[in-house]
């Protein structure tokens, strides 16, 4: 919602990342409380989609570009936002982002080692993925063509 407000470019930059390989992933292997045809099943699908469609949209219409500093910069502003995530989760109870243990369902986690040695895992895996969608969505170079000079 943020991003259809703003139209910012740093707002694209963590929702493209975020929405590709973190949304696509829930979307794989949900984690969910509620069955159909509860409000929330549906909640849950709808804001998944949703952010992987504005992501796309900003991509294909609007023409949005990550660069080789968007994923730094998502790599940055997830290793800060995480001690806070953290904090969160031990006062609440909860499990954002998966940093207190791995979801309960089947997901690809279950590849990536025993708490909290996955969070690492997940870091690796995080720049190495984060890069092959930078090298499919980033700005192509337009080659001048000797054929087209006249």
């Amino acid at each position: 919602m943020i991003l259809l407000l703003t139209r910012n470019k740093y707002i694209y930059e963590v929702l493209l990342f975020t929405a590709l390989l973190g949304a696509t992933q829930a979307l794989f292997t949900p984690l969910l409380h509620h069955d159909f045809p509860h409000f929330r099943y549906f909640h849950f699908f709808y804001t998944h989609l949703m952010m992987i469609w504005v992501a796309f949209y900003f991509t294909w219409v609007k023409g949005y570009r990550p660069t080789i500093l968007s994923v730094l910069r998502l790599v940055f502003y997830l290793n800060v936002l995480m001690p806070f995530i953290m904090l969160i989760n031990k006062h609440v109870g909860g499990n954002y982002m998966f940093l207190s243990h791995k979801p309960t369902t089947a997901s690809l986690l279950d590849f990536l080692g025993p708490y909290p040695w996955y969070i690492l895992s997940l870091e690796g895996l995080l720049i190495s993925l984060s890069l092959i969608v930078w090298l499919i969505f980033r700005e192509k170079k337009k080659s001048l063509n000797n054929n087209d000079i006249d």
